[in-house]
């Protein structure tokens, strides 16, 4: 599946359709936008060797609002399209940035 279509599928489950047609204007949710979510997806998918974060992902991260972020972390959907929300809140650590939220 291609990766705008699996980010197409996750703010689907995640938001409502009035928040959805709100992030889509916005193209972004929690300040991260559409390519810096397709950029980290490879760094969150279930997997035997998740990808280290890209500096695309590292740079989105670091424009994000984390503590919003982290609200989505336990919304099962994540699971059913392969994210591991374990995987997704070690980003911002990997990506070494100063100010991360605890999740």
């Amino acid at each position: 599946m291609e990766k705008a279509v699996v980010l197409f599928l996750v703010l689907s489950f995640l938001l409502s359709s009035s928040e959805l047609a709100a992030a889509a204007a916005a193209e972004s949710r929690c300040k991260m936008t559409e390519q810096g979510m397709i950029a980290c997806l490879p760094s969150m998918a279930d997997g035997k060797s998740p990808a280290a974060p890209s500096p695309k992902c590292c740079a989105a991260l670091a424009k994000a609002d984390l503590p919003c972020l982290c609200k989505y972390k336990d919304n099962p959907a994540l699971r059913q399209l392969g994210i591991n929300p374990k995987l997704a809140v070690q980003l911002p650590v990997k990506c070494k940035l100063s100010s991360r939220p605890a999740c």
